[in-house]
């Protein structure tokens, strides 16, 4: 399910998904725990937040690899994963939330320009965004309250709602 959105065809892009080791604790995940219980929303078990780079190039994925390695992650306590399209998790609402389209992305305007400056890509964009795993015996109505009033500010931002898969 799609909300508050504006898709753009035929964009060639990568994401770069960056989130916490197994071993590291996810503190913001469960800061949005508590936050989903103080809604009142009961069913939910657990929370994981990941940090999205959308990079908008024709470069390929071994590019994009040595970027997330070598400019994006604190290799101590992160990993991450380089993909086109993800795949659902069992048991798992996903929620990604962007910028909309002309609000200033500060973040990934500094990534763009470290990727140019560090001489791995010339041409490209990066809009950053984030990415919550929820799970919990949860109704859509729910999910979609918990983003409109935790994860996403629809001013300025734009959420997608992702079923368990």
């Amino acid at each position: 399910m799609k909300n508050n959105v504006q898709v753009i065809m035929n964009e060639k892009f990568w994401i770069v998904e960056i989130f916490k080791k197994k071993e590291a604790f996810d503190v913001f995940g469960k800061e949005i725990k508590k936050n989903i219980k103080e809604l009142g929303i009961l069913n939910v078990e657990k929370v994981r937040v990941s940090n999205l780079y959308k990079i908008i190039t024709d470069a390929g994925k071994k590019n994009i690899v040595k970027i997330a390695r070598d400019l994006l992650v604190d290799n101590i306590s992160e990993d991450f994963k380089v993909y086109r399209k993800f795949k659902k998790i069992k048991n798992f609402w996903i929620v990604e939330v962007f910028f909309k389209e002309g609000v200033t992305d500060s973040v990934g305007e500094t990534a763009k320009k470290t990727i140019i400056e560090s001489g791995i890509l010339k041409k490209l964009e990066v809009k950053t965004g984030k990415k919550y795993y929820i799970k919990g015996n949860l109704k859509e109505k729910e999910v979609k309250e918990i983003c409109e009033k935790l994860l996403a500010n629809t001013l300025i931002q734009n959420y997608f709602i992702y079923p368990k898969g």
